[in-house]
């Protein structure tokens, strides 16, 4: 079975009226500090957002949503992955996308749970799904709903350390793996794990594998085995109610332990409805899942493709072939984390300046070009047929719009992207307590630097912080970022404490973001509230905008900016890129590796001198700017444990592994000060 082939057209119209203001606050309430709504709802009554899903019946669950879905679309395409080619030297490649129909998924998914259910898996227990996005993990997930066994999904990329915290925090029974991940179950077992009892493979396993999981008290089945169970004796479906919790979702961890965020049924519910008022997906429409399932981004996303009778490809897991997936499936839109979007754009412009002077200034004329049509809210089909079509084929082709979210997407990859790849590209904000989307900017909007307005389930206030100077009375206002709404989480598993600090007496969440509205209604995210330091006069930093800032350097990888109280100035952590750092000291005679070249004194003074040009160009003021650094040549990485499975800084783990050095550079900076108090 192969993926629907319709292309449809999209384009964004700047002068649609609706722009002009994209959210509202009650009759009389004042604009700064109170409640903006998604302009359907602006009365202030009790009835906002109740009709949300009462207006949307066979959506007040995830099983009601798939099996709606089932109902009307029995042998479409659902869910697909590519096949493998056995070449005839014996190496394999990939092939075409093969698709399993609804009704299949369906069926399957009943066997799985059927077979949980006599193995004596209870009603709202707890069940972990440890892999990369494939068929099989959203097969069970559509199990676990119809049963009413709420997910625990694991990131494929956490640490054997992490994994047990889920595992055992949870208090999950029962566990779903792929065959890599054998070993990190294994050990997670050993550090002791005494609710989990059984272990399923998607994968084919050995009389030796299940040997090993026996003597460790688990039994370990292929899923084929637990299918072919299920089969022979069918349970009825146990479907949960919109209050039951659907997915136990663990958030990233940025700071110490990641927390358990129970999302219910009705959380993600209202999310997905809110999102198709905005998205309008169809059942002719293909979405390309790549995005962990594990993080809140992807589900969600893919709870409105479900709903909605829609087409899902998988990738193959591995990254460097991700762009020949896409290619190979050929998406009608397009989900990606900012990383992502970056790494297009860097590859486009890398493949623009390799044409030489004359053909990348031919480009930048039809850039500019386009870029003033777009905002009038033309097409330009001549320049797309001579310069832009063969750039929108990264994507397949067929793409008509593109959603981001998760971290901030930077103004110039925006403009760039949407000139050259796809006009429609819409930002999202929002946490894993949020269900994810939390406001999302409009279809035909062109403005940047924004996340547009309150989804139509929650609405969004700012809350001023005035040890950080952001008032609500601002001409603009600014504040935290809060939340409330249906699909805004109810608690963290097992701490009550956190739950009390993050969610008001009035249900409102708070974020530590820190938000500014616009004259237009539009939210912009313009600081972190938990990433800020206090400088010894008094002063406060926001370490994630200087990274920020630092980023753009041509010689920098990534930078981790910190700070404290006892000293009056920041410092930092620099990871130089290593293949421009390789390409420099080639040109320069500074021989070694990358680990040798990071510790010349020649590098340093490459890193310092940009550095220095940032701080001019950016304008900082004294305080602010970076006394010394540190060069580091290892990476920040998901597998060092610096990087987040979405690929933000984990402060905290980066701050205990520098701190030594850290102490030693403040050290170094205050005996050159005193030296030369000394000596003038």
């Amino acid at each position: 079975m192969s993926a629907p082939q319709e292309k449809k057209a999209c384009f964004p119209n700047p002068q649609n009226p609706e722009l002009s203001m994209q959210s509202v606050v009650a009759d009389n309430a004042d604009w700064g500090s109170s409640a903006h709504r998604f302009p359907f709802y602006v009365d202030g009554k009790a009835t906002w957002p109740a009709e949300l899903l009462s207006d949307t019946p066979g959506r007040t669950t995830s099983y009601q949503s798939f099996q709606t879905s089932v109902a009307s679309n029995k042998d479409r395409p659902y869910l697909g992955e590519r096949t493998v080619v056995h070449n005839e030297d014996g190496s394999t490649t990939a092939g075409d996308y093969k698709f399993i129909s609804f009704k299949e998924a369906d069926e399957t998914a009943t066997h799985i749970g059927s077979a949980l259910k006599s193995l004596g898996v209870a009603k709202n227990q707890p069940v972990g799904l440890y892999s990369k996005n494939r068929v099989e993990w959203s097969m069970t997930d559509h199990a676990l709903s119809s049963y009413t066994l709420p997910s625990v999904a694991i990131y494929d990329t956490l640490g054997p350390t992490s994994v047990h915290y889920v595992m055992e925090h949870s208090e999950m029974v029962a566990a779903f793996f792929e065959k890599i991940r054998l070993e990190s179950v294994l050990e997670a077992i050993g550090k002791g794990l005494p609710n989990l009892k059984h272990v399923i493979c998607f994968d084919e396993v050995t009389s030796e594998d299940k040997a090993r999981f026996s003597d460790a008290g688990v039994t370990l089945f292929y899923l084929k085995e637990l299918v072919d169970m299920g089969a022979k004796n069918v349970a009825e479906h146990d479907p949960p109610t919109p209050e039951d919790v659907a997915v136990l979702m663990y958030t990233s961890g940025t700071t110490g332990n990641p927390k358990g965020v129970q999302i219910t049924h009705r959380n993600l519910m209202s999310d997905v409805v809110s999102l198709q008022h905005r998205l309008h997906i169809g059942n002719q429409d293909i979405h390309f899942s790549f995005l962990p399932l594990a993080h809140i981004f992807e589900r969600v996303v893919q709870a409105v493709c479900i709903s909605q009778g829609c087409c899902i490809g998988y990738y193959q897991g591995k990254l460097p072939e991700l762009m020949l997936d896409i290619q190979a499936l050929r998406p009608t839109f397009f989900i990606a984390v900012p990383r992502i979007l970056s790494r297009i754009y860097d590859k486009i412009r890398q493949g623009v300046k390799a044409g030489g002077p004359e053909k990348e200034a031919a480009f930048e004329g039809a850039y500019n070009m386009r870029l003033a049509a777009l905002a009038r809210g033309e097409d330009t089909p001549v320049l797309n047929e001579k310069v832009f079509d063969r750039m929108s084929m990264a994507l397949g082709g067929r793409v008509k719009w593109i959603l981001t979210g998760s971290a901030p997407l930077g103004v110039a990859v925006h403009e760039f992207l949407r000139v050259c790849v796809c006009p429609v590209i819409m930002v999202g904000y929002g946490l894993t307590e949020t269900t994810a989307g939390a406001t999302l900017t409009h279809y035909n909007d062109m403005k940047l630097g924004h996340v547009g307005s309150p989804m139509a389930s929650n609405e969004v206030k700012l809350v001023s912080i005035p040890e950080m100077n952001y008032l609500t009375t601002d001409e603009l206002p600014r504040g935290e970022v809060c939340v409330r709404g249906t699909n805004v989480f109810g608690s963290y598993l097992k701490n009550p404490e956190k739950t009390k600090e993050d969610i008001d007496e009035e249900g409102w969440f708070h974020t530590g973001d820190v938000g500014r509205w616009n004259a237009d209604g539009t939210l912009s995210i313009i600081d972190r509230q938990k990433s800020i330091f206090k400088l010894s006069q008094g002063e406060y930093l926001a370490a994630e905008n200087l990274e920020a800032m630092y980023g753009k350097c041509d010689h920098v990888a990534q930078v981790f900016v910190t700070g404290d109280s006892f000293h009056a100035y920041p410092v930092a952590v620099v990871v130089p890129d290593h293949e421009l750092i390789l390409a420099w000291a080639k040109a320069n005679n500074v021989p070694g590796d990358v680990a040798s070249i990071a510790k010349s004194a020649e590098l340093k003074a490459l890193l310092t001198s940009e550095l220095e040009a940032m701080h001019k160009e950016s304008k900082l003021k004294g305080f602010e700017k970076l006394k010394d650094f540190i060069v580091e040549p290892e990476l920040f990485s998901i597998d060092n444990e610096l990087l987040t499975p979405t690929f933000k800084l984990k402060r905290v783990n980066a701050t205990k592994k520098y701190q030594g050095q850290i102490e030693q550079l403040y050290d170094e900076i205050e005996n050159v000060s005193n030296l030369s108090k000394t000596t003038i």
